[in-house]
């Protein structure tokens, strides 16, 4: 990967072991700030705090046994574990100094998180057992020397501020934050046992002693636990939690000469050190230092992140696969949109589904692409020209449109058939998996196809559409699917076109050529849609009964399916419903959405965002 950082002062650079080349782990001018290697000025800190603690946990353990207390008990406990704490946390501290290695090339840092964890968990453990105790003593009171309480309790209290004092000096590190969780909750079991001694010199009620531990217990829960999740979430290597990953992408994306962005990673290092990597395409390799710049400026000012590596991709390197098939020795045959065919099954006869192919057809990562009701693979050309480096894209024209047969039984044109089609597609093509892009009717035939047994689809982009199609939609489409349309001259055609397909969102005349064109045909002097007008015929013939028992089977279908998907929608979609959307993701888990706004049914995937869109979630 070639990567740009912040620079920092050479005097921050750790020393390496004998043998060990420094400048693999080296800033130099444009790296991050930080070091690999902790700089650590709380060594002291935490060593005058385990002394203490462990000093005083022994006189407290002692006069709690003497003195029967369940409260003072709970302290010296508290104590004992905070001295077990502060030794992990000192010897977190000790292992993070330690410079990387050639087996570490991080360094040591994660270390403090680890011993953040442990402690935690023992707190955790502790707190269990004092209610546990607590709770028993209600039914088996013991009696409790209020005396010796109140005064062992006052010295455990003074003792217990000074160290909390000591341990607040230090306010950055997870590690030493945790260990003063320990320390704050063994505060307030000396509060706890104090008040304890004193309401029973004065009064003799035993319970309080119980009744204290368990107030104690609960109140350090909230923290010991909020220490646990950060650590966990660090040690998982999870996006930090005060940056928003998707935010950061929208961002990368916004800058200038940025046109996409994928394989996009943000997590910590070390605690409080973000770092970032990701793939940025680009349109020219010679702008890269400039472009670079503007992401470190935009990344660090924004959202604090100063450790970045970005492999900058040229986009016509990426369709070179299309452009210039001879120069990849290693896939000596690329398609480059070629249409084939495959023999299907349609009642007692058979026809032939065309498909066009991008890429490498060797390569096992498929990507199928299967466009909506009136149009053809054609529509996916642009997306599959981006994603044919990754995938070998296939675009099937389904059976009645584009270089695919007509029907002789144009009741046959459904999803059912749609399906099976696409099943043998699947078996010529001799993949066991692969990965679908379903736009409206591609999205239904998704659907189904997912929901199968043993389906090959493993990730799935549903194009503005859900198991409900909105009434609206239904007459919009029902005003122009298998109308006389028939122009003496392309241009008007095109034209035409170009109104119907209005809601895909704006488009340059050079984007609409490039979408709408090849659902021209020429016939007989006139120019044509593409698709065999019959397949109005089954959509024609829907009756309310049959489109709600039609519904009612494709949210069944949609629950079945157990693979990650995206929904995308429209914005100004009269097709998808946002409360549809949000049932889907509602009663699915594995679902979740996106809307592209200003763009009604459906997203073209023609402009370079949308694409980033689906090349992040295939990714």
């Amino acid at each position: 990967m070639s990567g740009s950082h912040f620079s920092h002062s050479k005097s921050t650079a750790p020393k390496m072991n004998a043998g060990i080349d420094p400048s693999l782990h080296a800033h130099k001018k444009g790296d991050a700030k930080h070091s690999h290697s902790k700089q650590v000025s709380n060594q002291n800190l935490l060593l005058i705090a385990l002394v203490l603690t462990l000093g005083f946990s022994g006189v407290e353990g002692a006069a709690a046994y003497f003195a029967n207390s369940l409260a003072l008990i709970s302290d010296a406990g508290h104590m004992v574990t905070d001295a077990a704490a502060l030794g992990l946390a000192l010897l977190a501290q000790i292992i993070s100094r330690r410079p990387p290695s050639p087996k570490h090339s991080f360094g040591f840092g994660r270390a403090e998180a680890l011993a953040a964890f442990v402690n935690s968990i023992a707190m955790l453990a502790l707190v269990v057992w004092i209610v546990v105790e607590a709770i028993s003593r209600f039914y088996d009171p013991h009696k409790v020397d209020g005396l010796t309480v109140t005064v062992v309790a006052a010295v455990g209290l003074a003792m217990n501020i000074l160290v909390a004092w000591v341990l607040s000096r230090d306010k950055k590190s997870v590690n030493t934050r945790a260990a003063l969780v320990h320390v704050m909750g063994d505060l307030l079991g000396s509060i706890a046992a104090l008040i304890a001694g004193v309401v029973i010199q004065l009064t003799g009620w035993m319970p309080i002693d119980a009744i204290l531990s368990i107030l104690v217990s609960l109140l350090i829960l909230k923290s010991t636990i909020s220490i646990l999740h950060e650590s966990y979430h660090f040690l998982m290597e999870g996006v930090p939690l005060h940056i928003d990953y998707l935010q950061v992408g929208k961002d990368l994306r916004s800058v200038p000469g940025v046109l996409a962005v994928h394989d996009l990673h943000v997590w910590e290092m070390t605690p409080s050190f973000p770092a970032l990597i990701g793939h940025i395409e680009i349109g020219n390799i010679q702008e890269w230092p400039d472009i670079m710049a503007r992401i470190n400026e935009m990344l660090l000012n924004k959202h604090g992140i100063d450790h970045v590596t970005l492999q900058p991709e040229e986009v016509s390197a990426v369709i070179d696969c299309i452009e210039h098939p001879e120069a990849h020795d290693h896939h000596p045959v690329l398609h480059q949109g070629d249409t084939f065919y495959v023999e299907c099954a349609s009642g007692d006869t058979t026809h032939r589904m065309a498909y066009h192919a991008w890429g490498d057809p060797a390569n096992p990562k498929v990507l199928m692409c299967v466009h909506g009701l009136t149009r053809r693979g054609s529509d996916f050309q642009t997306l599959a020209q981006a994603m044919c480096k990754d995938y070998y894209v296939v675009c099937p024209d389904v059976v009645g449109r584009g270089d695919s047969d007509r029907l002789s039984n144009p009741m046959l044109y459904a999803v059912p058939q749609y399906v099976s089609d696409m099943t043998a597609l699947v078996k010529k093509l001799g993949v066991t998996q692969l990965d679908w892009f379903g736009t409206s009717m591609g999205g239904l035939i998704g659907m189904v196809y997912a929901a199968m047994p043993n389906s090959p689809i493993k990730r799935m982009l549903i194009n503005d559409v859900g198991p409900r199609i909105e009434p609206e939609a239904i007459k919009r489409l029902g005003s122009y699917v298998g109308q006389p349309f028939a122009f003496d001259n392309r241009a008007d055609a095109l034209k035409r076109l170009n109104e119907i397909c209005a809601s895909f969102g704006e488009h340059t005349p050079e984007e609409w050529e490039i979408y709408n064109g090849p659902m021209l045909v020429q016939k007989d002097g006139k120019w044509i849609m593409h698709y065999d007008p019959d397949i109005s015929v089954p959509f024609a013939s829907v009756n309310p009964i049959m489109a709600k028992a039609g519904e009612m089977a494709m949210w069944h279908a949609f629950k079945q399916i157990h693979i990650p998907m995206l929904i995308v929608r429209g914005g100004n979609s009269d097709l998808l419903s946002a409360a549809t959307v949000a049932e889907m993701c509602k009663v699915n888990p594995y679902a979740r959405s996106i809307e592209i706004p200003n763009v009604g049914h459906a997203p073209a995937f023609v402009k370079s965002e949308q694409i980033a869109l689906a090349k992040e979630f295939f990714s």
